[in-house]
């Protein structure tokens, strides 16, 4: 996520390339065949400067993630990576906040059809919209509001003090809510905003409580500026110059709120996605509400009516609840996300029926040169093999 910039487009010195460390908790023997393409795709990545450093996370079956790291976790520090560094991980928090959501309604706590004036009575008189709608992104909440950052706030400010904000916006909605998809953080701020209300606590809280701590995710968290984090990863911006960084320009990280303000390991993204899928959270027909592709109300794919013109390039993908849905192919099935917020770059996908789950994080900011694409590629050959 940017500060300068609205919120939709926030989510979104030198350093020479060191030798991949690879840390694998099975023998080596064990490593995937696909090593040698990922380990080039993240070398090209770092020899064009798109990042200082980058962790690699991969899994099969459920066993326990091998982890490859590269480069720098800091620059000033000469600090290398390790497997336990912590990124922040921009709009992978989505994924989390909508199984929160999931698991309230697990619990009958919520309805997920329900409309949000149910539990936010500041949208009473707006148009009815619901909770799986601001998950799917098809509620048409605006998202021009600038989140209001006080420098000198002794706590991180509510989610429900966030939506005070959006609700000040000249236009609240850009569409008629269920008539068409667009991506919008402010969804995500108000879904947090639910979560606080109806558990009754600020949401860092709130989600460890509702699926963190029983999943024991040590390094997933709600971030804050203020939190003194072990193995933390220090966020950069290219410079014109491969190899020349900059520090990221500082970001609220809490006003990013369920959108965009949680960190994480590499190593703990995968554990995350096999929890889910698993069943672990909450049985298995609420883990298949999340694999739903969104529908509009008049029945269509969410996709079928993409608002923003520029939104093409998702083509045939779709959005479940929290979770980008491509097409089903000869590889089966697969649930992914990306995640940006300022100097950090985070990538995790999960193909369902081959039990393979990989997660990339950088610490450079949103750029064509990332190694998302490379990465991808050389998984996709690898199962096509």
């Amino acid at each position: 996520m940017r500060s300068d910039v609205s919120r939709r487009s926030m989510l979104g010195g030198g350093v020479a390339l060191t030798a991949a460390a690879t840390v694998p908790v099975t023998a080596a023997a064990d490593l995937p065949p696909f090593q040698t393409a990922v380990d080039a795709a993240v070398g090209a990545a770092l020899t064009a400067g798109a990042c200082p450093g980058v962790c690699v996370a991969i899994s099969r079956d459920g066993a326990p993630p091998i982890v490859k790291v590269y480069g720098r976790a800091n620059l000033e520090l000469n600090a290398v990576m390790t497997p336990g560094s912590v990124f922040r991980i921009g709009s992978l928090t989505k994924q989390f906040a909508a199984a929160c959501v999931v698991k309230l309604a697990s619990e009958d706590r919520v309805g997920l059809d329900e409309p949000v004036s149910a539990y936010l009575p500041i949208f009473a008189a707006a148009p009815r919209y619901t909770l799986r709608e601001l998950m799917n992104h098809t509620a048409g909440l605006s998202d021009d509001a600038q989140p209001v950052c006080a420098a000198d706030d002794a706590e991180p400010r509510s989610q429900i003090a966030l939506v005070e904000n959006i609700v000040r916006q000249t236009r609240l909605f850009d569409f008629d809510p269920g008539s068409a998809w667009l991506y919008s953080n402010a969804n995500y701020i108000v879904l947090g905003a639910v979560i606080e209300q109806v558990v009754g606590a600020p949401l860092a809280q709130a989600m460890r409580t509702l699926v963190l701590d029983s999943m024991s995710l040590t390094s997933a968290a709600v971030d804050a500026d203020r939190d003194v984090v072990p193995g933390r990863v220090n966020g950069y911006t290219p410079g014109d110059t491969a190899g020349a960084f900059t520090n990221a320009a500082h970001i609220e990280i809490s006003d990013t709120g369920a959108a965009g303000a949680m960190r994480a390991t590499a190593p703990d993204l995968v554990r995350w996605h096999e929890a889910l899928l698993s069943g672990r959270i909450f049985e298995r027909r609420w883990v298949e509400e999340m694999l739903k592709p969104g529908r509009l109300r008049d029945g269509r794919l969410s996709g079928a009516n993409r608002f923003s013109p520029a939104d093409a390039s998702y083509g045939d993908v779709q959005y479940g609840l929290g979770l980008l849905l491509p097409t089903a192919n000869a590889r089966g099935r697969s649930i992914l996300h990306y995640g940006y917020v300022n100097g950090f770059s985070a990538f995790l996908e999960t193909w369902i029926d081959r039990k393979v789950t990989v997660a990339v994080l950088c610490n450079g900011d949103v750029g064509p040169a990332l190694p998302f694409r490379a990465v991808r590629a050389a998984v996709n050959a690898s199962l096509d093999g």
